[in-house]
């Protein structure tokens, strides 16, 4: 089947962006590579958003349907593909290695693309084209949400409320950096989170401390086509840990999930040791994981 491709234009290919998103949802849900929350957070997040003309491939068909995109970032890519034009792939792999400069004089040339362990297809193809599966995964886990979900315990001395719009976002920044250091978040990348068309302010949690100090915080995204959550991030301040803060605003999100009639929620985490408290965390919470994703990379000359 004929197809064309060409780099990302703007607010109109987003927009073409996240119906594919939600589009692969309904086909292949839960087991995705991406929701849209998390492309919203990608896009907000990103390392440079004005270069993202110049690194994000779109594949249309033949009638001018978005069936896929490359969002490549520093020596690593994430493949969102259609499931009935997956023979897109290879010339997608192309594009990410012609752009990750595989050829060039590096000391460590190298790209790493996603594929789930059950996804043969990909699997098969990264093989063929010299790539080498790592022990480096994210897990994928998965909450019903047609289970009953337990009020929150909140602890003492701390309230959970909303984001009080830009009132909070300086506070909300500084507990981010704190949680996830070192951290590139940026008051001016978290303005660009609450602007983004998945967010919805009642979803953005926060714990406040009695002298006012944001401990803890919890973004749920809501894909209201699907009916589908997913958490991103969820994070605590050192000093305010083990309190049972990062608990009582996950039961507070996914209560409100229940609200807008969500089905299940989701949420990623990866591999490495320090994120095994996360896996017993979430599994803790009803969480059951079903799928992994893991790194495949290809070293260049």
């Amino acid at each position: 089947m004929a197809v064309m491709s060409r780099l990302y234009a703007g607010e109109d290919d987003y927009a073409r962006m996240r119906q594919l998103v939600a589009e692969i949802e309904a086909l292949e849900g839960p087991l995705v590579y991406c929701h849209v929350g998390n492309l919203d957070w990608w896009r907000c997040t990103d390392e440079d958003t004005h270069a993202l003309a110049t690194r994000i491939r779109l594949w249309f068909d033949h009638q001018g349907a978005l069936v896929g995109f490359t969002w490549p970032s520093e020596h690593q890519v994430d493949l969102l593909v259609h499931p009935a034009h997956r023979s897109i792939e290879p010339a997608m792999l192309d594009w990410v290695e012609h752009l990750s400069r595989l050829d060039v004089d590096d000391p460590h040339p190298h790209v790493s693309v996603w594929s789930y362990a059950h996804d043969t297809y990909r699997n098969d193809l990264l093989a063929q084209r010299g790539y080498r599966r790592t022990e480096h995964f994210l897990s994928l886990s998965v909450r019903d949400l047609g289970q009953r979900v337990s009020e929150p315990d909140i602890p003492s001395g701390y309230v959970i409320r909303t984001m009080n719009g830009e009132d909070d976002v300086h506070a909300r920044v500084e507990a981010h950096c704190d949680a996830f250091a070192p951290s590139r978040m940026t008051i001016a990348r978290y303005r660009a989170v609450v602007h983004a068309p998945a967010y919805r302010p009642d979803l953005d949690l926060i714990a406040v401390a009695a002298d006012g100090t944001v401990a803890a915080f919890c973004t749920l995204w809501f894909d209201p086509i699907n009916r589908v959550g997913e958490i991103e991030p969820l994070g605590c301040r050192a000093a305010h840990r083990r309190r049972g803060l990062a608990r009582a605003l996950v039961l507070e999100g996914l209560r409100r999930l229940q609200g807008y009639d969500a089905r299940y929620v989701t949420v990623f985490y990866g591999s490495e040791p320090e994120d095994q408290p996360a896996r017993h965390f979430y599994a803790s919470l009803g969480f059951v994981e079903r799928g992994r994703i893991y790194a495949w990379i290809k070293e260049g000359r």
